[in-house]
């Protein structure tokens, strides 16, 4: 891949602008209200691969609790707290641009994924051997499926997620493995740089 030699301070940088979150809520008197507007810090989960993901909001449990800034006093923003890929009784919304050439590996989730893909194509790999070429504007419903996708163009993608927590999904009795590989949160500055 050109541009990267494999640290992080010289791997690529995503092209496409950093992402804006807007959050809502509730005042004591039961108004609506804004309680968050900011640019969502970009991150990576494997040091050696420019992957930049945005990850925007959380819940842990279904139905969702919208009331934090009422119980406790501030909003709780669940998606600081924690990166991992998904929320195994909630939702899951982020967003993540894939550098030209590069490859997510094969993974299963408990969840029901919609995707949209706002910039770019990417290409969704499936078990038996399918694919699907997808372009700005499609969208792909992965239904607790073996994926992964590549990136097998010039120019960088980006495809927006929304993951809601399913039920594991059985085969003859047998509960098929989720092959996630482990996360762990590389946080990154305004050039794309890991933060010390």
């Amino acid at each position: 891949m050109s541009g990267s030699t494999g640290t992080p301070e010289s791997l690529a940088k995503s092209p496409f602008s950093p992402i804006r979150r807007v959050i809502t809520g509730h005042t004591l008197e039961g108004k609506s209200t804004i309680l968050r507007d900011e640019t969502t810090p970009a991150l990576r989960w494997f040091p050696d691969k420019p992957t930049t993901i945005y990850d925007f909001y959380r819940t842990n449990e279904h139905p969702a609790k919208l009331d934090s800034e009422l119980t406790q006093g501030e909003w709780v923003d669940e998606i600081a707290k924690d990166h991992s890929l998904v929320s195994t009784n909630g939702s899951t919304f982020r967003s993540i641009d894939y550098p030209p050439g590069s490859e997510a590996p094969f993974h299963r989730t408990p969840t029901i994924d919609y995707a949209i893909v706002t910039k770019g194509s990417v290409t969704a790999l499936l078990e038996d051997g399918s694919t699907s070429v997808l372009k700005e504007g499609d969208v792909f419903v992965q239904r607790g499926t073996l994926h992964g996708w590549k990136n097998e163009t010039n120019e960088w993608a980006r495809i927006f997620f929304v993951m809601l927590a399913s039920e594991p999904i059985k085969i003859n009795g047998e509960v098929l493995s989720t092959g996630v590989p482990p996360i762990k949160p590389i946080f990154l500055d305004k050039d794309g740089n890991p933060l010390a």
